[in-house]
């Protein structure tokens, strides 16, 4: 029985979010081919039937989280008019973000195990992180445009350290000492 191209994308696309969820939780190391086979509810041979290897996943999964990134910022924009960066950074700062490792951004979540990644992983997270800045850049005042990649490294940086630090009130602290450095940055002249 031949399979739908429909149906073969539908499960590529479950193995992309099993995968993207697994590898923010557990790390590049800490999740194999058959930990993300069933994560997506498959065979690890239904796997290699959608991705001829767990480096390949990862790429995807990355790519695929730095386009949800993008997508979100243009939701907001949507959905909230100008106002759109205050409630961008009251969710990227947020308790929920921080705390939710698996459906969180993918740039604080994946960064570090990208850095240790080939170059394909390297040039396609490059690629797709350059998109991103562009289309933040395109939503800004003219006079915060050149600190979008400031704004980025802050916002995924201060995620990346709350996350590691067990006490809440200091987590806290770096969540609010860079939101206010954020809205500075969103409003300087």
């Amino acid at each position: 029985m031949r399979v739908s191209k429909e149906h073969k994308e539908k499960t590529r696309q479950k193995i992309l979010k099993a995968a993207g969820r697994g590898f923010r939780e557990e790390g590049y190391g800490g999740l194999g081919v058959d930990g993300l086979a069933k994560r997506a509810g498959l065979t690890s041979g239904a796997f290699y039937g959608h991705f001829s290897s767990k480096d390949e996943a990862f790429k995807e999964a990355v790519i695929q989280g730095i386009q949800d990134y993008t997508q979100a910022v243009v939701n907001l924009e949507v959905e909230h008019g100008e106002n759109w960066t205050k409630e961008f950074l009251d969710y990227y700062l947020g308790k929920s973000h921080v705390d939710d490792m698996a459906c969180g951004c993918v740039v604080p979540g994946l960064s570090a195990e990208v850095m240790r990644a080939d170059a394909n992983t390297k040039k396609a997270y490059e690629n797709e992180i350059k998109k991103t800045a562009e289309n933040i850049s395109t939503r800004l005042k003219e006079q915060s445009k050149g600190n979008v990649w400031a704004l980025m490294a802050m916002l995924a940086g201060s995620v990346m350290m709350a996350r590691c630090i067990d006490n809440e009130d200091i987590s806290d602290e770096i969540l609010k000492s860079v939101k206010n450095c954020a809205e500075k940055l969103l409003s300087s002249s």
